[in-house]
């Protein structure tokens, strides 16, 4: 057995969703069902954006910064349209954890510009992802409220029956709502939303044929928060709220976990539960959060 098994011979496997633009205090003051589902198999980290003096709270810094492990500063992508950064050098974690084991299948699912396409920074999501399911918002005449029921269906099905050991799945609609009509009770109506596709996301692995001989890593994350009257890119607490809810499924009893989190320490997360090995010259400002 290799070591992307656990001592009791279970297949590790790992799946990071993403949801835009949703504040952590409006998610722990709505706790919706699926979100303390999965908190209740691990653990809810409060982290915090860098602040404007390194980049400001936008869409392409957030999710660069998680989805790499290194902060802004290093991976130098400092705007949505930014073109002048150094993601060829630090890749994504799906990247990386491919190029370190080539028998690591990698899965993603979005619809943001920044993952499918030229856009800016992007495709963040390039080499090393096996399957790309990405719908262009730009065809859609209702953005991320066509495009991200789209993605779930697609995620829904792969993950319930596909062979990816390590998937990303993102949804747009809740920074869109919050653009338009701030953070107030259309936002939470959405947040609503989001976490049914959360809890399908969910229910897909569990109904797996294969689940009792997995363990699931699932962690949950945002990029950036919100002003009360919508908005972000600034540095007020608001908008750089950020967390990271971790929990293990098809597991034991729950691994304990650090105290304090990081958005860095996404990518280290998910390359210790795959028993990936960290190379030091990958640059990674994080560490893991299981003990």
């Amino acid at each position: 057995m290799t070591m992307r098994y656990t001592h009791d011979g279970k297949r590790r496997k790992a799946l990071f969703v993403g949801v835009d633009g949703v504040r952590d205090d409006v998610l722990r003051e709505l706790a919706p069902p699926s979100v303390r589902d999965l908190a209740s198999c691990g653990r809810w980290w409060s982290t915090t954006m860098p602040d404007v003096d390194v980049a400001p709270t936008v869409t392409a810094v957030g999710w660069s910064t998680l989805l790499t492990g290194v902060g802004p500063a290093t991976h130098r992508v400092s705007g949505n349209e930014d073109e002048l950064h150094l993601l060829h050098r630090y890749p994504s974690v799906l990247t990386r954890a491919y190029c370190a084991d080539r028998e690591i299948r990698t899965y993603a699912a979005a619809s943001a510009l920044i993952f499918g396409t030229h856009f800016g920074p992007g495709p963040i999501l390039g080499p090393g992802v096996n399957v790309l399911d990405f719908y262009d918002r730009r065809e859609h005449p209702r953005g991320f409220y066509d495009t991200d029921p789209l993605v779930l269906e697609d995620a829904a099905r792969e993950l319930g029956s596909g062979e990816h050991d390590l998937s990303f799945v993102y949804f747009g609609q809740g920074d869109k709502i919050a653009h338009e009509h701030g953070a107030g009770e259309q936002y939470r109506k959405t947040i609503g939303v989001l976490d049914s596709y959360l809890g399908r996301l969910l229910e897909a692995v569990r109904q797996r044929s294969t689940f009792d001989r997995e363990e699931w890593l699932v962690v949950l994350s945002t990029d950036h928060g919100h002003l009360d009257e919508g908005g972000h890119g600034g540095g007020s607490w608001q908008e750089r709220q950020s967390f990271l809810i971790a929990g293990l499924l098809g597991g034991g009893p729950t691994d304990p976990w650090r105290e304090a989190a990081e958005p860095v320490d996404l990518a280290p997360t998910l390359m210790e539960h795959l028993a990936v090995p960290v190379d030091p010259a990958w640059g990674y400002e994080g560490r893991a959060l299981q003990l």
